[in-house]
């Protein structure tokens, strides 16, 4: 059996399966918190779905310093194991990352990259070790990456070159979109809710 040792979590997981909806669980990225995707809480629980946005260890006092990105990654699937659904995932940044790590673990329904950070040559190599991203795992499921244009922060280039690498899979949906480039904190800047409707879209097409 799963323990989930943090209370915030367990009363987010007993709230999720007594829902009976499909989850959908937010993970967002470096230098963010759970509240940033507050709107988009409020607009897939609208559209039928159980959201949650659960927060990173050292958020919760369960870490002594930063966390890796094993540590998040482990911290996120015992929630996504403990739902009684596979849930959909939807990550941003650093965030989308870790989501293609539980993809890859077979812990989602669905899963959303936006603006992934790379699990190239972009992330340490003990980090890619720790908590590797296998494009060719079994039971991955359909899988959205979407870009920004004329991102002078984060190029498109780095979501292309993981859709390039996740696609090549060719036993589940991979697919990328690239959108009209917004604000750099893209889950609350504005125009969030035309990219929140991508994803939405995305997600009914499996769940």
């Amino acid at each position: 059996m799963i323990m989930i040792m943090e209370t915030g979590d367990a009363a987010i997981i007993a709230r999720t399966n007594a829902s009976q909806k499909p989850p959908v669980i937010f993970i967002h990225g470096l230098w963010s918190k759970p509240a940033i995707w507050r709107g988009w809480n409020d607009g897939f629980e609208a559209a039928g779905y159980a959201p949650l946005a659960p927060e990173w260890p050292a958020e919760l006092g369960g870490a002594a310093g930063p966390e890796t990105i094993g540590e998040v990654a482990a911290h996120l699937a015992r929630i996504a194991g403990a739902l009684e659904r596979r849930p959909a995932l939807i990550g941003h940044a650093f965030g989308a990352l870790i989501a293609q790590i539980l993809a890859a673990r077979g812990l989602s329904a669905a899963t959303i990259a936006i603006e992934p950070a790379s699990f190239g040559g972009g992330v340490p190599r003990d980090a890619r070790a720790e908590a590797p991203v296998d494009a060719a795992t079994a039971g991955r499921g359909p899988l959205l990456m979407i870009s920004f244009a004329r991102d002078q922060t984060l190029s498109s280039s780095v979501t292309r070159e993981a859709y390039d690498q996740q696609w090549r899979y060719e036993h589940a949906v991979t697919e990328f979109i690239e959108l009209p480039r917004r604000g750099r904190s893209m889950p609350v800047e504005s125009g969030w809710s035309g990219v929140a409707q991508t994803a939405l879209t995305f997600l009914k097409r499996f769940l």
